[in-house]
């Protein structure tokens, strides 16, 4: 089991982006294959940047910015906790992506012991 560990240091990076989970078999027999999809949705603006096929699901992101998010890449709604969703309460879920993220995930191993996941 994995534990998120640290603190958001408040970059910005994770707010730069929409990140959308589609259902992988319904969404391809839309558009026939992953090629077309790939190619319909990079004129919207879209990417699909993986997919997990045991799980159905497909991964895509879009570059668009949260409005919360400050000239200096802060969050304004971060200090008001109330008003922050859920979803970025909750981020992350997964070891981000993101250059000189505050958080990093430490799991156990076989024998107990915390191991640490940090990159």
């Amino acid at each position: 089991m994995l534990i998120r560990t640290g603190e958001c240091n408040q970059c910005g990076e994770c707010c730069k982006t929409v990140n959308i989970t589609a259902v992988r078999d319904v969404t391809l027999s839309q558009h026939g294959s992953l090629k077309e999809l790939e190619l319909y949705l990079s004129y919207r603006g879209i990417r699909i940047d993986g997919e997990d096929v045991g799980k159905n699901q497909l991964f895509y992101s879009m570059g668009i910015s949260c409005k919360q998010l400050g000239p200096e890449n802060q969050c304004q709604a971060h200090a008001r906790p109330e008003e922050k969703p859920l979803l970025c309460h909750r981020y992350p879920q997964t070891q981000p992506d993101v250059e000189g993220c505050g958080y990093w995930f430490e799991g156990m191993d076989f024998l107990g012991t915390m191991k640490n996941d940090r990159r």
